[in-house]
């Protein structure tokens, strides 16, 4: 697919009206897609296992905190590269902080500014409220050539700051590299089929992981006797453990440590009653 024109502020309003920008949860578009922005770097296109949508993220970065809101329990819905419009409100204040306004490349247009992540976040109350997250590489926050990013994120923190909401910067340091392999590993077992979807199968899993604590075996190797002793393949038994880590029933450590199957069992918790998880689940 073709990446849009931004040449005219016909070409923004056309945009606009055929709804960039605009939505939430399923029916978001993104104001950037993937095809529209020319990158030095990885983009991705991701399908969502949280919102079901393709997901447009313009860096591994962006890839990484994508993995944890999704695997985050508070965060209800992701809206990546959103527009702060109108432009006249966001070139209003980098004139009141003596900030030149982005252009387009070649042109005199005015720049549409997004916001990496705007969040729908759950509060311990149980109320919603937006968040603005924007993702940078520590690398291009300090030293030579970083005077230009902070300018325009100083412009970005103030449109948040002047709508009532939380924005902050996120960096490479928020996460660990096994955290986001090991998200992005289990992401894949989100979901499991129909007939793997039995709480008493989970429960008796539960049962046989918990048995298992005290012999030195590696994950492989537990997961096969489990499945010998339910009668269900050693695939299955991977993906019932994989999906019940993804879902929080067991709580091991992701960010410490790869998960891999030739190593050892990681130590768990479990952490969910199997029948109110499986009650939410089918909620949802």
């Amino acid at each position: 697919m073709r990446g849009r024109k931004f040449a005219s502020q016909q070409d923004i309003e056309r945009h606009i009206a055929n709804g960039f920008g605009a939505g939430a949860g399923a029916s978001y578009v993104p104001w950037l897609r993937v095809q529209d922005v020319p990158s030095i770097g990885r983009s991705h296109k991701i399908q969502g296992v949280k919102i079901d949508r393709i997901h447009h993220l313009l860096s591994d970065l962006e890839r990484s905190y994508f993995l944890v809101c999704e695997f985050s329990e508070d965060v209800v819905d992701i809206r990546e590269q959103y527009p702060l419009l109108p432009t006249e409100h966001a070139k209003a204040i980098a004139t009141s902080i003596d900030v030149r306004y982005p252009r387009y490349p070649r042109t005199t247009l005015p720049y549409v500014m997004t916001t990496d992540f705007l969040l729908t976040v759950k509060d311990l109350n149980g109320n919603f409220r937006s968040v603005a997250r924007t993702v940078k590489y520590r690398s291009d926050l300090v030293g030579k050539g970083s005077k230009r990013t902070l300018e325009k994120l100083e412009i970005e923190k103030r449109v948040w700051q002047s709508q009532g909401v939380d924005w902050k910067i996120v960096t490479d340091e928020f996460f660990t590299r096994d955290l986001i392999k090991n998200l992005g590993l289990i992401r894949r077992y989100s979901k499991l089929p129909r007939d793997l979807m039995k709480v008493p199968l989970h429960s008796n899993f539960i049962d046989c992981l918990e048995n298992s604590r005290e012999y030195s075996w590696t994950l492989a190797t537990c997961l096969r006797k489990i499945a010998s002793l339910l009668s269900i393949s050693y695939v299955d038994a991977q993906a019932i453990f994989f999906y019940l880590v993804w879902n929080k029933v067991l709580k091991i450590d992701l960010a410490g440590a790869p998960l891999q199957l030739t190593g050892p069992v990681p130590h768990f918790e479990v952490f969910q009653n199997l029948v109110q998880f499986s009650s939410k689940e089918n909620m949802s």
